[in-house]
């Protein structure tokens, strides 16, 4: 890339903010609309072919997911598409300071400071998690205070990249995707990661706002995914004198290695994180750092404008408006002919082909919203219907709209005259899927090993079409910390992969390099050491 190269006919390149192992990331300029925008750009050659498609795949669905978070804490995406052989995606342009380079240059930072950042990052993961969105790579690069005290949470486009497959080259050629300073223990497994993978990343980031440095540090990545998964976890009281218990406390107990251990939400954080933010205004004066570019910046600063704090609530005395409201005769509203059912699944398809996955779910809980009610919900061309409408909200990242409508549709399915078993399996895996990527990994598992113990009643044990499932159940194992396990059945799966299709073939290849991986991060499991209590405030 250079100055002055123009992209998509539209983006015209200004100068270079900042590179990576995979790409570059520029100010730019928007033509159309006469705006600065920040033009990021994944390099395809520097991934393996192999893993091209799925990578990019990963890229483009994530990026949607992301431009539809509407916080102020997440950079506006504005579009995305291909530049040659790269990849790009347009954002806003956010000025502001890098928080590693906040911290390299001030050390430790003062304990308001360090609560308010922390709950305005909590306040952005809230929000993404509710929209299923997992950053998976949180770290002081990938966040900004702005000079009005905001914080901005980056990348979230790119930690669509770091999929489980991604786990055993990272640690094998260091690859910093995904950082292995930050990374929860289930996260380093290759396992799905949930929500609170990203609460353990949060509290290695106040450990570092406050300490002035992480929590482990090692020479090389591999080392560093051990001392996560089996060190002790550190105090930030035996590295700062001063802090308050309650926040030292908080800290550790984002640290947990089992995930269970850890907090329940980041909404839950930013509860305990606020208290610790906030700041007299006589004192803001005394926080405020002039950066180089002779602005002042302060991250407590939300706290007092233009965002809070709001004034005692009193209840408005009532007005006419309020008491007397017009009476309207209740719609009605017929539900849709089979032959508008048929038009807009044809057109759902349409956009699934596109990948516009989320406009294809709208448009089918738009028209089955007036059949839900009642027995309409249970007919064989509604319940197709629905099956179709779970799966685009899987296609879409939507696992908190797939996972309830997955579950009606198991027990409707179960209810019908001739249940058709084969299909209330696969709903039955998929909402384990979804339970996995909202990080309730423990439920995952305990359903996906009563699912198999059921099919494998049904037909034999080391029966090919049960291959994936029982992989799947390796994998969820090793991510809630029972690695042992994981290994023992792996090695039982590899076995009958290789006496099926033969021990060089690409599914037996594939499963001895999960061992390989498993084997190298230790037998140890995240949740045997250094797992602690919940804090004396949740009692």
């Amino acid at each position: 890339m250079q100055a002055q190269e123009r992209v998509a006919d539209r983006y015209e390149l200004t100068y270079p903010v900042g590179h990576g192992g995979m790409g570059q990331v520029w100010a730019g300029f928007d033509e159309k609309l006469d705006r600065p925008v920040a033009i990021k750009f994944l390099r395809q050659l520097t991934i393996p072919e192999s893993e091209r498609e799925n990578t990019i795949e990963r890229f483009m669905r994530e990026a949607r997911v992301t431009a539809r978070l509407d916080h102020p804490g997440v950079p506006s995406v504005h579009d995305v598409g291909y530049h040659g052989d790269d990849l790009y995606i347009v954002m806003q342009l956010v000025p502001g300071m890098v928080l590693a380079d906040l911290i390299a240059e001030r050390g430790w930072l003062s304990v308001p400071w360090a609560a308010a950042i922390g709950a305005q990052i909590c306040s952005v993961l809230a929000a993404a998690h509710a929209a299923s969105l997992v950053h998976r790579d949180l770290k002081p690069q990938n966040l900004m205070v702005t000079p009005a005290g905001a914080v901005k949470v980056l990348d979230f486009g790119v930690a669509a990249l770091l999929g489980p497959a991604d786990v055993p080259r990272l640690t094998s050629t260091g690859h910093t995707l995904g950082t292995p300073t930050y990374m929860a223990p289930e996260q380093a497994l290759g396992s799905a990661v949930g929500p609170r993978a990203d609460l353990y990343a949060l509290g290695c980031v106040l450990f570092e706002l406050l300490t002035g440095n992480p929590p482990y540090r090692a020479d090389n990545p591999l080392g560093m995914l051990h001392r996560h998964m089996n060190d002790p976890i550190p105090s930030v009281a035996e590295h700062r004198a001063g802090v308050p218990d309650g926040l030292v406390q908080l800290v550790t107990w984002l640290l947990a290695k089992d995930p269970q251990h850890r907090p329940g939400s980041a909404a839950e954080v930013y509860e305990v994180l606020v208290p610790f933010g906030a700041v007299e205004q006589e004192l803001a004066a005394d926080l405020a750092m002039t950066v180089a570019d002779g602005q002042r910046i302060d991250p407590t600063m939300p706290y007092r404008f233009p965002f809070g704090p709001l004034p005692p609530q009193t209840p408005l005395p009532p007005t006419r408006v309020d008491i007397v409201r017009p009476r309207t005769a209740p719609e009605i509203i017929e539900p849709p002919s089979l032959d508008e059912l048929a038009e807009v699944e044809e057109r759902a398809w349409e956009l699934a082909e596109e990948e516009r996955f989320t406009q294809a779910a709208e448009l089918i809980e738009t028209a089955l919203r007036p059949a839900r009610k009642g027995h309409g919900a249970k007919q064989p061309r509604i319940l197709e219907l629905r099956l179709n409408l779970a799966n685009l909200y899987v296609l879409a990242g939507a696992f908190r709209q797939a996972l309830p409508e997955f579950q009606r549709l198991i027990s409707d399915l179960a209810e019908r005259p001739a249940p058709d078993q084969e299909l209330i399996w696969q709903c039955r895996q998929q909402a384990a899927v979804c339970q996995a990527e909202l990080g309730e990994g423990s439920e995952a598992l305990a359903e996906l090993q009563a699912l198999l113990a059921e099919e494998q009643q049904a037909m034999r044990p080391d029966s090919p079409e049960l291959f994936p499932l029982r992989q799947q159940i390796a994998m969820l194992a090793a991510g809630v910390g029972d690695v042992l396990d994981a290994r023992h059945q792996l090695k039982g799966l590899w076995c009958d992969v290789s006496a099926l299709h033969g021990p060089q073939s690409a599914p037996a290849v594939e499963i001895e390099a999960l061992l390989k991986h498993l084997d190298r991060l230790g037998e140890k499991s995240p949740g045997v050491t250094g797992t602690t209590a919940q804090p004396p405030w949740t009692a």
